[in-house]
C-alpha cells in the first residue's frame, strides 16, 4: 500500500483495490473524502473507514432499499453524538450505473454528498468523527479514494470538477427538471420537500419563505434540521429562487422553525424559534436583512414566562396594529398544574426588540396547540388563522382583537393542505401558501391559492388566475352533454383513457339534491381500484372515496363540508396528477387529496338521481 501525503499532510490518497491503510487523524470536526467508484448493478461495499473499536466511522456502499425502491448508493456517517449514523443516499437509477466521482464534505454542522460535482444529499450532524488510529479500506468498486483532514472550500471543490464539463446538465439529469409552473413545486432531488410556508408581501415583491425539508423531518436524527428557503415573484408567473434565508449554522440548532417576516424602516425582520438539540426549550429569536434575501442572525432571544409550556414555544407571528404597536402570537400551552391548554401567547413591543407579555390571544379549546398562526385585516374585518394537527381553521371579528367568531365552515381547504398562511398581493388580493402532505410524512409540494371573501365575511379559496391557461393542448373536448340517470342505483359513462397528467374542466347540473354525482379515475376501465370524486348536494359535501370499498366508508382526510351551491349548476376545475387530485368548485372552494394510484381512465357517474355534464374539456399538463 502506498500512502501519499501532500499539502502539509492534509490528505492521504488510497489507490489499491482491496487495500487497507492505517491513519491517525484524531477526532475531527472537518473532513473531506473523495472517491471514484464504479457500481449500480449490485449490493456491495465500496469504501470503509473505521476507528479503534473496529466500528465503521464512515462507510460507502450500495444496497437494495425496502419496499421496492431499488438500489441506492449510501453513505453512513458516524459521530460520537449518537450511536446511530446519519445516512446520505441517492438512487443509482437517478445517477446511472457506471463510474462516478463522489465527494463527502463534513464541516462540523453539516455533511454533504456530491456526485460528479452535484449536491445530491446533506445532513446536519453533531459531535466529532472519531478517527484516532483509524483504518481506511477500499473495495473492488472503488477505483481511488482521497482523504483530506479538513473541509474543502468551494473553490477547492470546484477545481476538482473543472475538467468535467456539463455540470448544469448533470444537475438536470440527477435532480430532475424544474417544472414550468410553481404550483405543485418542490425542490429538485429525490428526498426533498416544501414544509411550512411563510408568505410575505413587502409592497413590491411577493416572498415565499418555507422550511426546506429532507427525509420528511428525519434529518439530524429526526430533529428536522429545517432551514428557511426563499423564492420570490412580482406576478406569480416568474419566480426567483434565492439562497437559504436562515440556515442551520451551528451544531446546537436542531431546526430553524416556522415564523414570520415583517419589514420596518427598510429592514426585514425574520422571527422564528430554534429547536435545540439537547431538548431544552426552543429559543425565540430573529434575523435581520436589508434586502429580504441575505439575513444575519441577531443571537438576541425573546423570553416568555413559565406560565407557558416553554418546551413547546414556537411559530412566532408578528404584525403591526393601527396604533403602531407590534404584536407577536406564539404557539404554546398555558400551564395550570398538570393541566395544559393549547393557546397563542401574546407579546407586544414598540421597537421589535423588547417584548412584554399580555394575556393569551386565544385559547381555542382543541386538543393540542394552535400552530402556525396568521393574523390580518381585510376589507374591514380581522381574521385569525391557526392549525391543529395540520388542519387550518379561522376566526373573524369586526374588532382587531376579538371577540372571535367561528364561521359554519371554519377550515381552509382540506386537512391535506397543511398549515396554510396568507399574505397580501396587489389589487387588494390575498394569496395563501401551504404544502401538500403525504401519509405519515412531513413535507410535500408547494400549494398556492387565492383567498375569497364572501359578503358575510366567510372565507373561501380559488385557484389564482395566473395559473390558469398554462397548458393549451386540448386532448378531449366533449361537445355533446353527458346525461346520466338512475333514481334507484348507479349510472356511469366512460370518457376513455387519458395519457399522463391532465386538467379536467366541466359543468354539472344535478336534478335531485339527495343524489351523488361526480367523476372517477382509475388504472383500468373496470374501475375496481380507483377513486370517486363525489359531490353530495344534500350534505353540502365533496369527498374522494375508493370506487370499491367494504360497506359505507368515509374518509375525513379526503372530504370537505359546507360546500355551497352543489344542487345548482356547478363549475369544476380539476388537476389530475400522479399521486393527487386538486379541485376547485365554483371558484370559491378548493380541495386537494392524495390518491397514490393510477389515473389513466376517466368516467362520469350519477347515483340516485339525474345529472347532466356540460363543456367537458381535458388538457394535458
Amino acid at each position: 500500500m502506498m500512502m501519499n501525503a501532500t499539502g502539509g499532510g492534509n490528505f492521504i490518497e488510497l489507490k489499491n483495490k482491496q487495500a487497507e491503510q492505517s491513519l491517525s487523524l484524531g477526532n475531527l470536526k472537518a473532513l473531506t473524502i473523495g472517491a471514484s467508484v464504479r457500481g449500480g448493478d449490485k449490493s456491495e461495499e465500496l469504501l470503509r473507514i473505521q476507528g479503534d473499536a473496529q466500528a465503521a466511522a464512515i462507510r460507502f456502499y450500495s444496497e437494495e432499499q425496502a419496499e421496492g425502491k431499488g438500489l441506492f448508493l449510501v453513505v453512513d456517517f458516524h459521530t460520537d453524538a449518537k450511536d446511530k449514523p446519519l445516512t446520505l443516499s441517492v438512487p443509482w437509477q437517478a445517477i446511472g450505473a457506471g463510474e462516478h466521482d463522489l465527494l463527502l464534505r463534513y464541516g462540523g454542522h453539516i455533511v454533504e454528498l456530491f456526485v460528479d460535482g452535484v449536491l445530491i444529499d446533506e445532513d446536519w450532524p453533531m459531535g466529532s468523527v472519531q478517527l484516532e488510529n483509524a483504518a481506511a479500506q477500499c473495495f473492488d468498486g472503488t477505483l481511488k479514494a482521497t482523504i483530506w483532514a479538513y473541509a474543502l472550500t468551494e473553490e477547492e471543490r470546484g477545481s476538482l470538477i473543472q475538467d468535467k464539463p456539463g455540470l448544469e446538465s448533470r444537475e438536470t439529469l440527477y435532480l430532475g427538471t424544474e417544472p414550468e409552473s410553481i404550483q405543485y413545486w418542490k425542490p429538485r432531488g429525490f428526498n426533498t420537500g416544501v414544509g411550512d410556508c411563510m408568505p410575505y408581501f413587502d409592497g413590491e415583491t411577493f416572498h415565499v419563505y418555507y422550511l426546506f425539508d429532507r427525509r420528511g423531518h428525519a434529518s439530524k436524527w429526526s430533529l428536522g434540521a429545517h432551514q428557511w428557503a426563499h423564492m420570490s415573484t412580482k406576478d406569480l408567473k416568474d419566480w426567483t429562487h434565492h439562497p437559504m434565508a436562515v440556515a442551520v449554522t451551528e451544531e446546537w440548532e436542531g431546526s430553524i422553525c416556522t415564523g414570520s417576516v415583517l419589514k420596518e424602516n427598510d429592514v426585514y425582520y425574520a422571527f422564528y424559534a430554534v429547536r435545540a438539540v439537547d431538548g431544552s426549550p426552543a429559543q425565540l429569536t430573529y434575523a435581520v436583512s436589508n434586502d429580504g434575501i441575505s439575513f444575519t442572525k441577531t443571537e438576541a432571544y425573546i423570553n416568555i414566562s413559565n406560565r407557558y409550556l416553554l418546551s413547546s414555544v414556537r411559530d412566532p407571528h408578528v404584525f403591526k396594529d393601527e396604533q403602531g404597536v407590534y404584536h407577536m402570537l406564539v404557539t404554546t400551552s398555558l400551564v395550570d398544574g398538570v393541566k395544559h391548554e393549547g393557546c397563542l401567547a401574546h407579546l407586544v413591543s414598540s421597537d421589535l426588540r423588547n417584548w412584554q407579555e399580555e394575556e393569551p390571544f386565544i385559547v381555542p379549546g382543541y386538543h393540542g396547540e394552535p400552530e402556525c398562526s396568521d393574523y390580518f385585516e381585510w376589507n374591514g374585518l380581522y381574521y385569525l388563522i391557526f392549525s391543529n394537527d395540520g388542519l387550518a381553521r379561522y376566526r373573524y371579528s369586526k374588532e382587531p382583537f376579538g371577540p372571535w367568531l367561528r364561521p359554519a365552515m371554519d377550515t381552509i381547504d382540506s386537512v391535506q393542505l397543511r398549515v396554510p398562511k396568507t399574505a397580501a398581493f396587489p389589487g387588494g388580493r390575498r394569496m395563501v401558501t401551504g404544502f401538500l402532505s403525504g401519509p405519515g410524512r412531513y413535507g410535500g409540494e408547494l400549494i398556492i391559492r387565492e383567498l375569497v371573501q364572501e359578503e358575510d365575511g366567510s372565507l373561501g379559496l380559488k385557484l389564482p388566475a395566473e395559473f390558469a391557461g398554462l397548458t393549451s393542448q386540448v386532448v378531449t373536448r366533449q361537445e355533446e352533454l353527458v346525461s346520466l340517470s338512475n333514481l334507484n342505483g348507479f349510472s356511469e359513462q366512460l370518457l376513455g383513457k387519458v395519457e399522463g397528467d391532465y386538467e379536467l374542466t366541466f359543468e354539472a347540473v344535478p336534478e335531485h339534491p339527495t343524489m351523488f354525482y361526480g367523476f372517477s379515475v382509475a388504472g383500468d376501465s373496470h374501475f375496481k381500484q380507483g377513486s370517486d370524486i363525489r359531490f353530495e348536494p344534500s350534505n353540502r359535501k365533496l369527498g374522494v372515496h375508493d370506487t370499491v370499498c367494504v360497506g359505507f366508508q368515509e374518509d375525513e382526510v379526503s372530504s370537505i363540508y359546507h360546500v355551497k351551491e352543489l344542487e345548482g349548476r356547478v363549475h369544476v376545475e380539476a388537476t389530475v396528477k400522479e399521486g393527487f387530485i386538486d379541485i376547485c368548485v365554483n371558484g370559491k372552494r378548493t380541495f386537494i387529496s392524495r390518491i397514490n394510484r393510477e389515473h389513466a381512465y376517466l368516467r362520469f357517474f350519477a347515483q340516485f338521481g339525474t345529472v347532466s355534464f356540460h363543456n367537458i374539456t381535458i388538457r394535458s399538463v
